[in-house]
């Protein structure tokens, strides 16, 4: 009878159990796909793209959910001109995956992974054969992408990507690629309205023996992104770099249609003789120890941020630059108006427009929002720039804001200069203004390769050099710039409408005092002094 009884109470239990797990799949179930339709809309939000089929198939334990995208041709359109040919026909292609979605309670219990959720989402891409046939040579019987979605009770979640490492070598072409994998964690909170990111690419190597090779190490990114008060995001992001190499060993030439890139800013047609075109000499280049990273707070109402940018090493052939240091602030902005201005500019409508017609919708919008981010005092602050040259170091210390400016100045130009308060401290090799200048007018007396006549340019190198070493001689001898064995420094200072370069006054359009008009009684009191 007891043996009996207890059978009937587990098979009770088990049955309550069962019953249990499958209201909550069921539960878990519509949750998992509120989490994934939020999902969704942010992604048929993005630009990039339009979504061309989506469907969501819901069941008891499981779901499936299909999208397809294709690029946004409306919005690429008027920039294709600008594109290599070999690139345009990608435009046409199609993106199309699908997330295997296992309810909770335990989505993971079939693979032994006993943590709750709401779901456990898999992506799967659909490949032609072709496809997948080609990334079989690299990544042999290992998926070439694995997407998994953890998704919270909570309506968080952790998304995880791994592409996995591969060594790959054809004999016959002396062709070698050695990819060491790509990781991507991304933890994200309800809405996503904080996440924390981190992503690690260890190496990636390709060397072609008749060609050159590429290589880089130690990518990573790291982010930790939460809403303030205000509204705006804040927190500190950075990326790293460990060593970049770059080899060729042929010519490279290159094309820049910039009067392309200028009609579509400026809706003016420029011609041909202002694209750079020519070729890249074999050469190596490397980069070691780079790092980016930026930083944004809150203060009040206020958002203060401040990014870093250094490297230890930049070599290009045998001119060797490093280390460099930037480091620069915005700060006082005001956190209201910058989230204004963000959903202002937000809800411009931009697929098929005119680019001119978009830039005066652009500058019309910050003008009738972001006005108060130049009345509450805003300040750029360059803290540190230092940069190691061949000729010698580089330094730039300096800041720009706005004091107490008001809306009426800004129908005023010369009350709105005077709220600028500027300072700098810069110093430089003289060399490196020469190269410089040299540069600048080589571009500016460059002319296409086929016309019948050809400057000189060694005349025109002497001519920027002759140029340069008189106005540098005027500017020493009238205190303004300092020269020390090779090195030109100077420091300005404006405040209050008053400019001083090297702490030499300088005047300003507005100080200029008009000649005092001569009375009626000036030409009979010169009279009188005549005759005495």
């Amino acid at each position: 009878m007891l043996p009996k009884r207890r059978l009937i109470i587990a098979g009770a239990t088990l049955g309550g159990l069962l019953v249990f797990n499958g209201a909550a799949a069921f539960w878990a179930g519509m949750k998992a796909e509120d989490t994934l339709e939020e999902q969704h809309k942010m992604l048929a939000s993005l630009p990039l793209f339009k979504v061309k089929s989506h469907s969501y198939d819901r069941g008891w334990f499981s779901s499936t959910e299909t999208t397809e995208l294709e690029f946004n041709r409306r919005l690429s359109g008027p920039y294709e001109n600008m594109l290599p040919d070999n690139f345009k026909p990608l435009l046409n292609s199609t993106i199309k995956f699908t997330h295997h979605i296992k309810h909770g309670p335990f989505p993971g219990l079939s693979s032994l992974d006993f943590r709750p959720a709401r779901a456990l989402v898999t992506t799967e891409f659909a490949m032609s054969d072709a496809t997948r046939k080609t990334l079989k040579t690299f990544f042999g019987d290992k998926d070439p992408i694995t997407v998994t979605n953890r998704l919270g009770f909570g309506g968080g979640g952790e998304l995880n990507v791994n592409v996995p490492s591969f060594d790959y070598e054809e004999a016959l072409s002396g062709v070698k690629m050695k990819w060491k994998g790509f990781d991507l964690k991304l933890d994200y909170a309800s809405g996503y309205k904080e996440y924390k990111t981190e992503a690690n690419s260890p190496g990636f190597l390709l060397e072609a023996s008749s060609k050159g090779s590429v290589a880089f190490d130690g990518v990573r990114y790291v982010s930790d992104i939460r809403p303030g008060v205000t509204g705006i995001k804040l927190g500190t992001s950075e990326l790293t770099v460990g060593n970049v190499q770059l080899n060729w060993k042929d010519s490279v030439p290159y094309s820049i249609k910039l009067n392309e890139l200028v009609y579509l800013m400026t809706r003016m047609r420029v011609g041909e003789f202002i694209n750079p075109s020519g070729e890249f000499k074999p050469s190596a280049v490397s980069l070691k120890n780079f790092r980016y990273q930026i930083v944004s707070s809150e203060q009040d109402e206020f958002i203060n941020t401040r990014g870093k940018l250094d490297f230890a090493e930049f070599n290009y052939n045998d001119q060797r630059y490093g280390p460099m240091r930037l480091d620069v602030s915005a700060n006082h902005l005001h956190g209201p108006t910058l989230l204004k201005l963000d959903q202002a500019i937000s809800q411009i409508p931009f697929e098929g427009v005119d680019p001119a017609v978009l830039r005066k919708q652009y500058i019309d919008t910050i003008k009738h929002t972001g006005i108060p981010l130049l009345t509450n005092n805003p300040k750029l602050v360059i803290n540190d720039f230092y940069l190691k040259m061949p000729s010698g170091e580089t330094t730039l210390q300096g800041s720009l804001g706005l004091n107490g400016l008001q809306e009426a100045d800004l129908n005023n130009s010369t009350a709105f200069l005077k709220r600028f308060e500027v300072e700098a401290k810069l110093s430089l090799p003289r060399k490196t203004l020469e190269n410089l200048v040299v540069a600048q007018a080589r571009t500016l007396f460059m002319v296409d390769q086929s016309a019948e006549v050809q400057p000189n340019m060694s005349e025109v190198e002497d001519l920027a050099r002759s140029l340069l070493d008189s106005q540098l001689a005027q500017w020493k001898d009238e205190k303004f710039i300092n020269e020390d064995k090779g090195q030109i420094s100077t420091q300005l200072n404006y405040k209050g409408g008053n400019l001083a370069i090297n702490s030499k006054k300088v005047g300003l359009p507005w100080e200029e005092q008009e000649d005092p008009v001569p009375t009626a009684s000036a030409p009979a009191a010169k009279a009188a002094s005549a005759a005495k």
